[in-house]
């Protein structure tokens, strides 16, 4: 069977027994923000195993996407580690038990797939005598293995929900053995291969230690759909299934170095193999974290996304690859996978510009960090070192990308060691520190939240698309907010702030880039006003109050009014936010997707994928093709639907977002009719508040653009109201600065050329009386002449000159002092400029004004480039000029006089 049937075979098989199919979750978690990666197919029911009783469903199943970075570097060089992977599992949140959860799970690998039941052994806890006799009438007694709590005893925690559990393993055989002779299921060799773990959670372990009976039992299993699929195929290892295949055949036609045969049984997998390996796990893992909204970055999750996208081009380098390819492996993961996540479709150009630029930068920053370590160890050796310090070593592998394993390699080919201890201990506060810097939503006070959760009767119904205004009940309890730390009470007096849930509300919590509304609450006595709402667990809308007159107690009736006027600000924003986005798809591409936005009363900002910015006759015809829908007035109407059917119809859906199995799409369009939403000119899963039809919006203009990241661009709008003052406020600064210029608004651009003309006239008188000022001097700056064997070189400092008259001093000082190259520097107003001018003979003998540019520029933390025989380049660091200018003869010592290296 291939993947995607035994994908499809598990969903059906605990559907047809009663089970929700669950879609998976991102891998971003929803339900756990302090959590880096969605880990386990549990860990989106987290709030249903916290409380069964108020779960919708009493048994789910699931093929969740997971992520696991504990063992990245194992990946490739063993037959069972994987960093993404999908994780097959069924649920019961208080339902069924032990009993259910084992039979089907034999009755699906035994029957339904086919598997021999011969080749499996379970395992269970070694007290527990129930799922032992369930196993018993299922296998042979001497397939049964009673383990330890290491092993068969899962718990979350010193405290808390915890349980036995039972693994069935596939038995590979006694040519698998690690041979000694207590090797059994509990070995960490591989002849047993876990295949399904059941954990019954029936306990609540106490500060004491002791094991209380839950009131409710749960079940929570793990498969791996790539370990099963393996059996299923006869392969010995993942890397041997269709996945993987796919990818890695298309691999080998970047390659040098040809796709290595499947091979039988235990082994060492051998360079080329590993690497293999490592990119097509490390192709679906980047792929589907950027389709779930993770992009490239230095902390947190887009840290692990850039290291695993960076040990991808090094292993490709390994096997003979110059240029970028893995954006190219991303389409194959897509055709793959599209059937059971359809989204990735519709990212797939985003998914792999993301990837192209993102290897392009690094492929330039490991050159440098090969000619970094080269320098490392001719200072290393120039001080009588013998050794590499292990952090110096890190450094070069975090910043520049460049691999241990070569490092290790190009170091002892010198006649040097490397500090390997230091090396890992460096790294492994890196990946600490990951882990700790990344920005999860509040983190910190979930659990307040969750523990509030449980206190509640029911859950928070939102009532804002019905209307404004609704008469509910303030829920016990509520918290008051002293210096920010919630506190339970059972009432909040004049003045003081807390938080409080509803029965019912109008009131729209912040989600999807849409701010949280504001408002008051009424009651007999009293008001208070609503300072913000959100949810901090899903199924809770918390309202942020300050009370102004009276006392709000839990209990009471209270009738909820949403800030009116702000709402319908809020509602325009969001609707051209809309618009926007399809308007952009028009003009750029259909490349282009969210990447985030925010929408608020006053503005709204808007996050897309697209390579560049906006010129200015795409930003025109961005707003013109807005606003002519706004002026036709189209419908926008709310489809309710399930997600497979909004997909079906193109319905656009947003990195990071969570979709259930029923969908809210917004759909905007001449026929308010849902039978014809595929007929819809803009068509969004939504769930956010919107304007009936387009013309409310009035009227839209963007006000600015920048570029958030790599790929990632950034433009700033209004609409209605908000729109006009801006429009105003703009109309204001261009009388005000006509004013200023002694003209009217109309002749302002006119006056302004003018005005720069005769600047630029005045500037280059200037700068020629400077360059005059400087040809006296070029007699004391050529004393400074200096030779690296046959180049003969100048490089000085001379401030407060333009760019252009930069360039020709160079030419000049090279030309009169017979020089093969000539640095000269500038700073004017902490801003380092420089230009590099190389003579044609001396740029035929390896001698690269570009390539010298480069390397300087990094010296003082800028860039540089150019051809070479002319580059130029800038820098931040204006401190680090003098030591840069002193390592000049050393850059043309590493560009000319070439060091050989062993690779």
């Amino acid at each position: 069977m291939k993947t995607a049937e035994v994908r499809a075979a598990f969903l059906k098989f605990f559907e047809e027994r009663g089970h929700r199919v669950v879609p998976s979750d991102s891998l971003i978690p929803s339900t756990d923000p302090t959590l880096l990666f969605t880990s386990a197919g549990m860990v989106q029911f987290k709030p249903n195993f916290q409380n069964p009783s108020a779960s919708p469903y009493k048994r789910a199943t699931s093929c969740q996407k997971c992520l696991r970075t504990s063992d990245i570097e194992r990946v490739g060089y063993t037959l069972r580690h994987l960093t993404f992977f999908e994780m097959l599992g069924n649920f019961s949140f208080g339902d069924y038990f032990k009993k259910e959860s084992i039979v089907w799970g034999w009755e699906f690998l035994t029957r339904v797939l086919g598997l021999p039941g011969d080749r499996f052994v379970v395992s269970v806890f070694k007290d527990d005598d129930e799922a032992y006799a369930i196993w018993e009438k299922l296998v042979p007694k001497d397939r049964i293995y009673r383990l330890g709590e290491d092993t068969n005893f899962w718990t979350m925690g010193p405290t808390g929900p915890c349980g036995p559990c039972s693994e069935i393993l596939w038995d590979r055989g006694a040519e698998w053995s690690c041979g000694k002779p207590t090797c059994g299921p509990a070995c960490d060799c591989d002849r047993y291969l876990e295949v399904w773990n059941h954990v019954f959670t029936q306990f609540d372990r106490s500060a004491e230690g002791k094991l209380n009976p839950l009131p409710q039992k749960n079940i929570d299993t793990g498969m791996g759909l790539e370990r099963l699929s393996l059996l299923l195929q006869g392969a010995d290892n993942p890397f041997g299934t269709d996945g993987f295949q796919a990818v890695m055949k298309d691999l080998s036609g970047f390659t040098r170095q040809p796709l290595p045969a499947l091979r039988k049984g235990f082994y060492t997998p051998s360079p080329v193999e590993a690497s293999y390996r490592r990119v097509a796990d490390h192709a679906r893992a980047v792929t589907f974290m950027i389709n779930d909204g993770i992009l490239p970055s230095n902390e947190g999750r887009g840290y692990v996304l850039r290291r695993l996208l960076r040990q991808a081009v090094r292993a490709g380098k390994t096997l003979g690859i110059a240029e970028p390819f893995v954006y190219r492996l991303t389409g194959t993961v897509i055709d793959l996978m599209r059937e059971a996540y359809p989204e990735t479709v519709q990212r797939r150009e985003t998914i792999a510009s993301v990837v192209k630029m993102e290897e392009e930068k690094f492929l330039e920053t490991l050159d440098t960090g090969t000619r970094m370590l080269e320098e490392k160890v001719r200072e290393a050796k120039s001080k009588a070192q013998t050794t590499l310090p292990g952090d110096e070593l890190f450094r070069l592998y975090d910043t520049y990308g460049f691999p241990f394993e070569l490092t290790k390699e190009m170091v002892e080919g010198l006649g040097l060691k490397v500090d390997e201890a230091g090396f890992q201990k460096a790294q492994h506060q890196a990946v600490e520190l990951a882990r700790q810097a990344w920005k999860g939503s509040g983190a910190q006070n979930v659990e307040h939240y969750r523990h509030w959760k449980t206190k509640l009767p029911t859950a928070s119904i939102f009532r804002g698309y019905q209307g404004l205004e609704w008469e509910a009940e303030v829920q016990k309890p509520l918290y008051r907010l002293d210096s920010g730390k919630p506190t339970e009470a059972g009432s909040l007096a004049r003045g003081q702030e807390g938080e409080v849930v509803l029965s019912e509300t109008p009131f729209y919590p912040e989600g999807g880039g849409q701010v949280g509304d504001t408002g008051r609450f009424e009651w007999p006595g009293g008001n208070a006003d609503v300072l913000d709402t959100q949810t901090p667990v899903e199924g809770m809308i918390v309202h942020r109050i300050r009370v102004s007159e009276g006392t709000l107690s839990a209990g009471a009736k209270i009738r909820a009014q949403v800030d009116a006027e702000r709402r319908a600000a809020i509602m325009r924003h969001h609707t051209a936010t809309h618009l926007l986005h399809k308007a952009l798809r028009e003009v750029l591409g259909t490349h282009v997707t969210q990447a985030g936005s925010l929408v608020a009363p006053e503005r709204l900002r808007f996050d897309f994928h697209h390579h560049a910015l906006l010129t200015r006759e795409e930003r025109q015809r961005v707003e013109e093709i807005v606003n002519q829908k706004i002026l036709g007035d189209l419908m926008v109407h709310t489809c309710p639907m399930t997600k497979e059917e909004a997909q079906k119809i193109g319905a656009m859906a947003l990195f990071g977002e969570k979709y259930g199995a029923d969908v809210r799409t917004v759909m905007v369009s001449k026929a308010n009719d849902c039978k014809r939403a595929g007929e819809a000119w803009s068509l969004e899963l939504c769930g956010g508040t919107h304007v009936h039809a387009t013309g409310q919006i009035g009227f839209f203009k963007i006000f600015g653009q920048s570029a958030v990241s790599a790929g990632v661009r950034r433009l700033e709008a209004a609409a209605g109201l908000a729109a006009l003052r801006m429009v105003q406020q703009m109309e204001f600064q261009l009388a005000m600065a006509a004013e200023n210029l002694k003209t009217t608004p109309e002749e302002l651009v006119p006056r302004i050329e003018k005005l720069l003309s005769q600047e630029r006239s005045l500037e280059k008188e200037l700068q020629a009386s400077k360059s005059n000022q400087l040809r006296s001097q070029f007699d004391e700056i050529l004393k400074k002449r200096r030779s690296v064997g046959s180049i003969t070189f100048v490089s000085c400092r001379v401030d407060g000159i333009g760019d252009k008259q930069l360039g020709e001093v160079a030419d000049r000082l090279r030309e009169s002092g017979g020089l093969d190259m000539a640095l000269v520097v500038s700073v004017t107003e902490d801003k380092v400029s420089f230009v590099i001018s190389v003579s044609k003979e001396a740029s035929q003998r390896d001698l690269h004004a570009g390539k010298v540019a480069k390397e300087f520029s990094s010296l003082i933390q800028g860039s540089g480039g150019g051809r070479p025989d002319f580059a130029q380049g800038g820098g931040k660091n204006g401190s680090a000029l003098d030591n840069a200018l002193s390592q000049v003869e050393g850059i043309i010592k590493r560009l000319v006089v070439k060091t050989p290296h062993k690779t």
